[in-house]
């Protein structure tokens, strides 16, 4: 995946599916943090293309995520949205409230105390 990595920014991609550490298109670990570590280097003066996780994600798996990959990457979590048991703006704001205690290094337990989107969200993909 390395070296399709590598083509995709010699040709200018500005994004590309890289890969996951968890949900269902999980990868190796080691393989993905150096696809995700070389489309955001300094590469012969191209661009960066930003890594993108997607593939069974859901608000509860948003800190692992951003413990591994860190903050600059695109969070793909249709299922995780619209999946949200009371609705696709619930979706979305459990999915920025996930992101919110990760920034603010709370846990989400933590955090989903005081959001009821987030809470309902973690009841629903229990880890």
């Amino acid at each position: 995946m390395l070296s399709i990595a590598k083509f995709a920014r010699m040709v200018g991609v500005d994004n590309l599916h890289a890969g996951t550490v968890v949900g269902k298109m999980e990868g190796e670990k080691q393989e993905v943090v150096d696809i995700y570590e070389f489309l955001r280097s300094d590469f012969y003066g191209q661009k960066r293309t930003i890594p993108v996780a997607s593939g069974g994600l859901h608000p509860g798996l948003v800190y692992d995520l951003m413990e591994i990959f860190g903050t600059d990457f695109v969070i793909q979590a249709g299922g995780g949205v619209h999946g949200h048991p009371d609705g696709t703006k619930s979706g979305a704001k459990a999915m920025r409230q996930a992101v919110e205690a990760r920034m603010k290094e709370i846990e989400l337990q933590d955090y989903a105390e005081g959001h009821s989107e987030l809470a309902r969200a973690l009841n629903k993909w229990k880890n």
